[in-house]
């Protein structure tokens, strides 16, 4: 059985939100910023787990929400939460491996520590056949860490079992796999956490691929 289908929602914002991880925070802040900075019509978060950072969608003009979560109790616990404040919002119960959206035109797609447990070339490709042309994906990525292992040691068995399926990603092969996807990076940074660890955060815009001949 996949970890993730393991995992209890308290649990896991228990782990991700603990003083020696407080990841939970930066997530929410770094959907904020994505938010603000593209104000989406149409987005799609993958990994939307029970909704962290949905609140800043409330109030905002967007005609589509989807949010993609292989975990259907995460999904229950996100719709109880927001689907009264969102009319617009869409939950899909799915392994992301396994999903397709077909061509969905979508303005925005946020992917926050999801391409550790996907096939990074596979999701990529359909990524940008999900995109309109000027179309946006957030990525935050894990950096390895000399200090700390990938999944951080808490009080929580669950969370330990993600150890076994994680893949940290490289930054130099996701550039590569997306540019031959027409994804553009147009902005990368890195976010210091606890314990020597840090975020890689990017956007890649989707641009039109012309060719010769």
């Amino acid at each position: 059985m996949n970890p993730w289908l393991q995992i209890p929602s308290n649990e896991y914002e228990e782990h991700m939100s603990a003083p020696g991880v407080q990841q939970l925070q930066v997530l929410n802040e770094i959907f904020r910023k994505v938010l603000d900075q593209f104000k989406p019509r149409s987005l799609c978060i993958l990994g939307s787990t029970n909704g962290n950072g949905f609140e800043h969608l409330i109030g905002r003009d967007i005609e589509t929400i989807l949010g993609v979560d292989i975990n259907y109790r995460y999904l229950a616990e996100c719709r109880a939460w927001f689907a009264e404040e969102l009319p617009s919002l869409n939950l899909l119960c799915v392994d992301i491996d396994q999903l397709d959206l077909h061509d969905s035109g979508l303005e925005l797609i946020h992917a926050a520590l999801i391409f550790e447990y996907v096939d990074v070339k596979k999701l990529l490709t359909k990524i940008s056949g999900w995109l309109n042309y000027g179309g946006v994906l957030s990525v935050v990525l894990q950096m390895p860490s000399d200090s700390s292992e990938p999944v951080s040691e808490t009080e929580f068995e669950s969370i330990k079992k993600l150890s076994t399926v994680i893949k940290l990603v490289d930054i130099k092969e996701f550039f590569y796999i997306a540019e031959k996807n027409g994804l553009k990076e147009i902005y990368s940074s890195y976010v210091p956490l606890q314990k020597g660890k840090k975020f890689f955060v990017s956007y890649f815009k989707k641009m039109e691929i012309f060719k010769i001949g």
